[in-house]
């Protein structure tokens, strides 16, 4: 401490000394009780008797070493003005143990407190517990007080009877309301709502907190249950067997765009939606969806946008900081270490190329018609040509046919056939087969000397018939659009 503050300190004690009351700085000088020297003996009354040092005071009421403070003035003067009688509240829980330890509780080991003790899992105090919550009371009768410079003395009291029909009346209401509350859990759980169960229970377990060193049997489902136990285990297990599911196994996408779909991740403990909880999406893309589940159980996501990576894995999780924010109780680390058996699952995202790819057969081929449509085809910027039929996602079909309508004289100068011929052009989804277009030029009008073969008038007539496709194929075939996504995507609806 500096020397302004100290001096500034010993005039502050000082002014304390010259206008503090006579009954605050003179106690020291009164005549100590005869409780102090030799506790009275009252006949079915617990008596607790105790005193604290006030030197050692700091101004939480807790041991602690001389301050320059307290060298600086009188302590007496220094408790009043900085430590707002803490030393009294300390001295008063001394006295109280003292009680306390008269009432030779003894620790049930088949209760829920010996079960944590033996196991390492209670580090709380438990006598501050139980004097907090149960001696507490009005019955609790402060018989004397005094303290001088050094220290403090208290004197409390309280009759047997009273103490141990206040402790059973206690224990008896507290008990009612724990049950009530733990059925009411139960209630809520079977429903789904497992955090409004979770935080029931731990409401639960704080109220049967002074007594949980007894056993308190109850009946429920026809059997003899220990009730501090069986809510222990309701609040242990409440988040157990969490199971948690999404809708699709497999996305389809392309690579930096969004799916057109919405897909569902179900969450449920045992076959029964749980409601209201967080699920946490992980994906290198980016989601968007409503995150907390319905009363079916059930959260809703969508790929805004995927990644170009090769591989691509969406995850889920339950959302463990929400469902973890409950009231704190002395077993809640044994509640968050069974996290790690909360349920996980994942999809994974699959990538396909949006380009459409088309295959061309003719029959015949290496006809003029061949050429014409190869060209007509290969101008699109929405088609890409593969050699390899399995690769195609469309295949389009030409087909030229002709047949003779009309034989003439074969004794005649310059003999000639009519032929009547036809062109088809088709396109079909490879996948499935289904006809996406068509264009047809029929009954063309052929004629061709007799001596032709019939291979021959087939790829003349091609060859006649492809200067009317280069007119009027491309304004036809101009509509004609496909978008694979659609197919691909149509099976997520």
């Amino acid at each position: 401490m500096s020397k302004t503050s100290s001096m500034i300190l010993t005039a502050i004690a000082c002014f304390m000394l010259v206008s503090a009351p006579l009954n605050v700085y003179s106690q020291g000088s009164t005549k100590k009780p005869a409780w102090i020297s030799k506790a009275p003996t009252v006949k079915n009354t617990y008596i607790g008797i105790a005193s604290v040092p006030k030197r050692s005071m700091n101004p939480a009421g807790e041991q602690s070493d001389n301050s320059a403070a307290m060298q600086q003035a009188s302590s007496i003067i220094v408790s009043q003005l900085f430590f707002n009688d803490k030393y009294k509240e300390s001295g008063k829980k001394e006295a109280q143990k003292k009680i306390l330890s008269l009432l030779h509780l003894a620790v049930d080991p088949s209760s829920l407190l010996g079960d944590l003790i033996m196991n390492g899992n209670y580090s709380a105090s438990f006598d501050d517990v139980f004097i907090d919550r149960v001696l507490e009371t009005p019955l609790l009768k402060l018989q004397g007080e005094w303290e001088d410079d050094e220290e403090y003395w208290c004197y409390y009291s309280i009759s047997e009877k009273d103490c141990q029909e206040h402790i059973t009346s206690l224990q008896d209401s507290i008990c009612s309301q724990a049950e009530t509350m733990w059925k009411l859990g139960m209630s809520y759980q079977q429903d789904g709502q497992l955090f409004t169960a979770a935080k029931t229970y731990s409401e639960a377990l704080n109220l049967i907190h002074p007594f949980i060193y007894t056993q308190h049997n109850i009946k429920h489902d026809f059997e003899n249950v220990d009730l501090f136990g069986s809510i222990y285990k309701s609040y242990l297990h409440v988040y157990d067997n969490i199971n948690i599911n999404c809708s699709i196994a497999e996305i389809p996408a392309v690579a930096g765009e969004s799916v057109p779909a919405t897909f569902k991740v179900k969450v449920d403990q045992k076959g029964t939606p749980v409601q209201k909880v967080g699920v946490v999406i992980k994906y290198e893309g980016t989601t968007d969806g409503n995150f907390i589940t319905d009363e079916n159980g059930e959260a809703t996501f969508s790929v805004v946008k995927a990644t170009d990576a090769p591989v691509q894995t969406i995850s889920f999780s339950i959302d463990k900081d929400g469902l973890y924010d409950l009231p704190e109780t002395y077993v809640f680390k044994q509640l968050t270490a069974r996290s790690d058996k909360l349920g996980t699952a994942q999809t994974n995202v699959k990538l396909f190329d949006p380009t459409n790819y088309i295959y061309l057969d003719f029959a015949p081929s290496d006809s003029a018609t061949e050429k014409a449509v190869n060209d007509l085809i290969g101008s699109r910027n929405d088609l890409v040509i593969v050699q390899d039929k399995s690769k195609a996602d469309l295949i389009l079909e030409t087909k030229i046919a002709s047949k003779l309508v009309q034989l003439v004289d074969p004794k005649a100068k310059w003999p000639i056939n009519q032929y009547a011929s036809s062109l088809q052009i088709t396109v079909n989804e490879a996948s499935s087969g289904n006809r996406l277009y068509q264009y047809d030029i029929k009954d063309f009008q052929y004629l061709a000397p007799t001596s032709r073969t019939s291979s021959q008038v087939l790829h003349s007539s091609a060859k006649e018939m492809s200067r009317q496709l280069v007119r009027e194929f491309p304004e036809n075939f101009k509509p004609f659009s496909y978008d694979k996504r659609a197919l691909v995507w149509s099976t997520l609806k």
